[in-house]
């Protein structure tokens, strides 16, 4: 796999790459709990000075070496243990990515596993190798495989840019526009 960015960027950089190369439009500076990147509709246009809609929370990570549904599954554990959507509004899109791809699923197809029944939120995040993240790698692991968009920065940069454009949109209409691509890879 081709890297669109040097795998020896520390992810600090990995996201300014990003937030300039793929969400210009947007503002990629909102800092929302742990979460590693948030883009969210540009200031002035919002309503409110300090109203932010979210249009997508992920999880970045350097190089290219990592398992993408681990990092959503990271994702979903920051999240989790924050309870970040009591305090904000939920974006359209969780996504995941590296120097090389980027993956998107919509928030509402995951929202459910926030809310089960005896679940210990109270774990790192980043430590894989705990009960839960197994547990919640296998519970979210079907329906990342159904309903994540996976991009290669570079072999699908157009079909990424398309997709960013028609369903990355303020309002929380994206899930109704939803544009997929047959040039989605498998991960």
């Amino acid at each position: 796999m081709e890297s669109r960015y040097p795998t020896n960027i520390r992810e600090e950089e990995l996201k300014n790459r990003v937030a300039k190369d793929f969400f210009d439009a947007y503002d990629t500076t909102r800092i929302i709990g742990n979460i590693d990147f948030c883009v969210a509709v540009p200031v002035a246009e919002t309503l409110f000075e300090n109203e932010t809609e979210s249009l997508v929370w992920a999880e970045a990570k350097e190089g290219t070496s990592h398992d993408i549904f681990h990092s959503f599954v990271q994702l979903i554990l920051t999240i989790g243990k924050a309870r970040t959507f009591d305090r904000f509004l939920p974006p359209q899109y969780l996504a995941a990515f590296d120097c090389a791809r980027m993956a998107f699923i919509p928030y509402h197809c995951i929202q459910e596993v926030f809310y089960q029944n005896d679940f210990n939120w109270n774990v790192t995040p980043s430590d894989h190798g705990t009960k839960e993240f197994r547990q919640l790698d296998t519970l979210v692991r079907e329906t990342l495989q159904s309903n994540m968009f996976v991009y290669d920065m570079v072999r699908d940069e157009k079909e990424l840019r398309q997709f960013v454009r028609q369903n990355i949109t303020t309002g929380g209409g994206a899930t109704k526009r939803l544009y997929k691509t047959e040039h989605i890879h498998p991960v």
